[in-house]
């Protein structure tokens, strides 16, 4: 069992914000998914994170990594207390963006196009339980479409199994992608089959680190527009520009705080 001691951490907030949808939690708290491929048991008592793992490898750098959990949030939590219209959302401190894999987060946001978050869970549960494990790129090029399908994708399936076809074709993409600076990262990503503005932004923010993308959801559309353009009916695009210059590098970050406060009501 490992265990880590951190004050500006909040797993329940994190894991339960829309970030990541192959993690079940159980009646006590303890959430159970996969972490850097091995299985891992979540939990955390008055501060301390504890992880149960299946090989003795995984260590605690893997969380720490994961839940980015060497990142100074002072910086974040001071333009709230800046901004009074984003004061409440400091009830969210130790909300973290977890720094999930490239390939993952991409499957998953094509999988999350017009899709609810049971419903995204159920499908993310269908494949692992198919491929033995959530699949690589690889693995979904190699299936048929059908199959696909079948496990509930619909509509999605040809685009993700296109996606992986091309990835699995070119392995170095995704690295490259992750070394490009955001602007050029995002006219790669959104030629890819089945990615629009909003999956790359998601993409690239949960899967690539790019903290200047600011994805813009319903959840989004709906709080921007009442807190900062007194209920107009701007465009996604606006609200996207206008998200990136007011918050720049901490962009992705306040946008997370803004969606989950979005969803339990606290703005």
């Amino acid at each position: 069992m490992l265990k880590i001691r951190h004050d500006d951490f909040n797993l329940a907030l994190t894991m339960d914000s829309g970030q990541v949808f192959g993690f079940s939690k159980d009646s006590e708290g303890v959430y159970e998914g996969m972490v850097g491929g091995v299985f891992v048991r979540l939990s955390q008592k008055e501060g301390n994170i504890q992880a149960a793992a299946k090989t003795p490898a995984f260590r605690a750098q893997h969380l720490r990594d994961y839940f980015d959990l060497d990142r100074d949030l002072n910086g974040l939590y001071r333009i709230f207390k800046a901004d009074s219209i984003l004061v409440p959302a400091l009830k969210l401190k130790g909300l973290r963006l977890i720094r999930q894999d490239s390939w993952e987060a991409l499957a998953c946001f094509i999988i999350s196009s017009n899709n609810n978050v049971k419903r995204i869970q159920g499908i993310w549960q269908n494949l692992c339980r198919h491929f033995k494990g959530f699949p690589s790129a690889s693995q979904v090029s190699a299936s048929h479409e059908r199959v696909l399908r079948e496990l509930g994708l619909g509509y999605r399936a040809p685009f993700l199994h296109a996606t992986a076809r091309f990835v699995a074709n070119n392995p170095v993409c995704l690295g490259h992608i992750r070394q490009l600076p955001y602007p050029e990262a995002i006219e790669k990503i959104i030629c890819f089959p089945g990615i629009g503005p909003k999956v790359a932004d998601c993409a690239l923010l949960y899967g690539f680190q790019k903290y200047e993308a600011f994805p813009v959801d319903v959840w989004i559309l709906r709080v921007m527009r009442k807190l900062y353009f007194k209920n107009r009916k701007v465009s996604e695009k606006k609200i996207q520009v206008f998200g990136q210059k007011r918050w720049g590098l901490q962009a992705g970050y306040v946008q997370q705080y803004l969606f989950h406060s979005a969803r339990t009501n606290i703005l």
